[in-house]
């Protein structure tokens, strides 16, 4: 039997706003962000910012998916805390 997931309204409206806020945005490379560049962690902060909470939603909704959910979620929670580290968010 298979179980499907899908997000409920306040998770939809979460990616929704995750994808809206991610269009055109301009991401650092692989390699980081150059010294020189260091202008642009401002923005990828204030990115940071605004993403926090949708990402905090969807955190919670990748832990109900059983296998793989918890384990991206833990992913993002790391990457999250990297980023409240440098943007002191």
């Amino acid at each position: 039997m298979s179980t499907e997931f899908k997000p409920n309204s306040e998770e939809a409206a979460a990616l929704d706003r995750i994808d809206s806020e991610l269009k055109g945005f301009k991401r650092p490379s692989a390699e980081g962000i150059a010294p020189e560049a260091a202008g642009d962690i401002g923005e990828l902060c204030k990115k940071y910012e605004a993403l926090k909470k949708p990402l905090e939603v969807l955190i919670a909704f990748l832990k109900k998916i059983p296998g793989f959910g918890p384990k991206v979620a833990a992913a993002l929670e790391f990457l999250m805390g990297i980023a409240n580290a440098v943007c002191q968010v």
